[in-house]
């Protein structure tokens, strides 16, 4: 009671009638200090909240702009591989077979014994098709198409992730060309 007290000042007044009277005021400062702490407090608080989530989304959008570019530039390797195969060296995807032997393997990325396989072959066009997997992480799937009148269709799929389990990150781009 005693600090309570100290802190309350006595101020001496008239009625309108003339007659004094005291009335007691108080300044409680300590209060406002601590009302005044817990609002700053609670501002800087809310900002670092903010700042915090921000910077995760941040980050998200970062890790899917890594693995998007992974899988495009996977991609661009399979067609890359394709297209030396096919133009540079020639044969290797061929139109038709004459006898039933599968066509040689093929080396890309450092990989000196990829397999190609055929998946469809007619009298007048053929599809094959060979895994490319890259190091650290992802894989390209190539598909091509060739016909009788000299057109092809190189599809590659490049992907950031090649496992066969389900992934909410692994992100699939794919590249076509005519030629």
């Amino acid at each position: 009671m005693k600090d309570r007290t100290r802190n309350m000042k006595y101020i001496r007044k008239k009625k309108k009638s003339g007659v004094p009277y005291f009335m007691l005021h108080a300044t409680f400062s300590r209060g406002f200090t601590i009302l005044f702490a817990v609002l700053i407090g609670s501002l800087l608080l809310s900002l670092g909240l903010f700042i915090s989530q921000l910077s995760r989304k941040e980050i998200t959008l970062s890790i899917a702009g890594k693995n998007s570019e992974m899988a495009f530039f996977a991609a661009d390797t399979g067609i890359e591989c394709a297209l030396y195969w096919d133009i540079r060296i020639g044969d290797v995807f061929p139109i038709a077979y004459i006898d039933d032997d599968p066509p040689p393997p093929i080396s890309c990325n450092g990989d000196p014994n990829i397999q190609v396989s055929v998946l469809d072959i007619t009298s007048v066009a053929a599809t094959s098709t060979f895994t490319l997997n890259l190091t650290p992480s992802g894989c390209a799937i190539v598909v091509v198409g060739k016909t009788l009148a000299g057109s092809a269709i190189i599809e590659s799929r490049g992907r950031n992730d090649c496992g066969s389990g389900p992934n909410p990150a692994r992100v699939e781009r794919a590249l076509r060309v005519r030629y």
